[in-house]
C-alpha cells in the first residue's frame, strides 16, 4: 500500500497543506469549557462524524485540526468514534492525512473508525475493504477486521459497527450475514443490561426529518435505504440500543434525536463540513457520550470551538 511514490506524492500534498496553513493558521478552540467527565460515568466518549479529509478541500482540515486540538485538551475520555465519510474520496492520501492528525490525540484510545459512503462509492471494494481495514490498524492497532463490520469493546460496553458488504453510492448494503453478526452481538452485548451502541453511517428511513433533510421526493433519500426494515427488525429485539449515524450534516437541533419501535436514534452533526438546516449550524460539531449506570447522556459540543452547547443535549434512562 506505501509504495515509494504514493510516498513522495504524499510528502509534496502534506508541504501544500502546511503552506496553507502558514498563509491562513487554524485558530485553537478555547480551554475555557474543557471535556471533563464526572467521576461516576463509566464510559465517555466523543462522537464525530464525516469529517471528510481530502487532499484538494483543504478548508474542511480546518475544523478537523481544530477539533483534534480540543480533544488534547480533555481528560477522561475512553474512546474517540468516527462515524464514516472519513474522507472525501477515500483515497490513500486522505486516509494518511486524517491518520496523521490522529497520531496527535495520545491521550484519547482508542480511535473506532466507521466506513461511509463516500469512503467508498468510487473505490473497487475489495481495495476499499483493504484501504479502511489499514487505516483502522493504524488509528487502532487492536482492530483487526477484513470487512467494513467488527464488533469493539470499550470498558464492558460493545460498539458495533455497520458498513456495506458492496460498492453503492449514497445507501448501504448490508448483507443476511451482517445481519446475523448484528443480531448475535446485541445479544450478548445486551444480556447483562448494558446499552449497547450500533454505529452506522446512514440513518435509518423517515428519521431525522428524513427525506426532507435529504431535499429529496424520494422516501429512502439519505438513508441507509433497502436495508433499513431488517435493520429495525433485528434491533427491536433488544432494549437499550442506540443506533448512532451521521451522513446528513444535520447541525445541532431537534433532528439529532429519534425513536423507532424503542431503539434510540442519534444523527451526528459534521465535524469537516458546514451544516445548512436551521438548527445551530456550524463544523466541528459532535457529542460527548457520557454513561452511567442509570443512563446515557448525550451532551453536545462545538470541538472546533472548545464549548458545550446543553440546549441540544438528551439524557436517555437505562431500562
Amino acid at each position: 500500500m506505501h509504495t515509494v511514490l504514493a510516498d513522495v506524492l504524499y510528502k509534496i500534498l502534506s508541504l501544500i497543506v502546511s503552506l496553507v496553513l502558514l498563509v491562513s493558521p487554524v485558530a485553537a478552540p478555547s480551554n475555557a469549557d474543557p471535556i471533563r467527565p464526572e467521576k461516576d460515568v463509566r464510559l465517555a466518549a466523543a462522537l464525530w462524524s464525516d469529517t471528510h479529509a481530502s487532499d484538494y478541500l483543504y478548508s474542511r482540515d480546518r475544523s478537523v485540526k481544530a477539533s483534534v486540538l480540543d480533544l488534547k485538551n480533555a481528560e477522561g475520555l475512553d474512546a474517540l468514534i468516527i462515524d464514516g465519510d472519513l474522507t472525501e474520496n477515500g483515497k490513500l492520501s486522505e486516509y494518511r492525512l486524517l491518520a496523521d492528525e490522529l497520531a496527535k490525540l495520545d491521550n484519547v484510545r482508542p480511535i473506532i473508525p466507521v466506513s461511509g459512503n463516500h469512503d467508498i462509492r468510487l473505490r473497487n471494494f475489495s481495495l476499499t475493504v483493504k484501504t479502511f481495514s489499514e487505516f483502522s490498524g493504524t488509528v487502532n492497532p487492536a482492530i483487526h477486521t477484513d470487512k467494513l463490520y467488527y464488533a469493539y469493546e470499550v470498558n464492558g460496553y460493545a460498539f458495533i459497527v455497520l458498513g456495506s458488504v458492496s460498492t453503492v453510492f449514497e445507501e448501504a448494503d448490508i448483507s443476511d450475514g451482517e445481519l446475523a453478526f448484528l443480531d448475535a452481538a446485541l445479544s450478548a452485548a445486551t444480556a447483562d443490561g448494558k446499552p449497547a451502541f450500533v454505529l452506522l453511517h446512514q440513518p435509518l428511513k423517515n428519521t431525522h426529518d428524513l427525506p426532507n433533510s435529504w431535499g429529496s421526493p424520494i422516501p429512502s433519500a439519505g438513508s441507509v435505504g433497502k436495508d433499513s426494515d431488517r435493520l429495525v427488525s433485528v434491533m427491536r429485539k433488544y432494549q437499550n440500543v442506540f443506533l448512532i449515524t451521521g451522513h446528513l450534516h444535520s447541525g445541532l437541533g431537534p433532528n439529532n434525536f429519534a425513536a423507532v419501535e424503542g431503539i434510540h436514534c442519534v444523527n451526528l452533526p459534521s465535524i469537516g463540513i458546514v451544516s445548512k438546516d436551521g438548527g445551530y449550524e456550524a463544523a466541528g460539531c459532535g457529542y460527548v457520550m457520557e454513561v452511567t449506570d442509570a443512563a446515557v447522556t448525550f451532551r453536545a459540543r462545538n470541538f472546533a470551538e472548545g464549548a458545550f452547547m446543553p440546549a441540544y443535549d438528551r439524557t436517555y434512562p437505562v431500562q
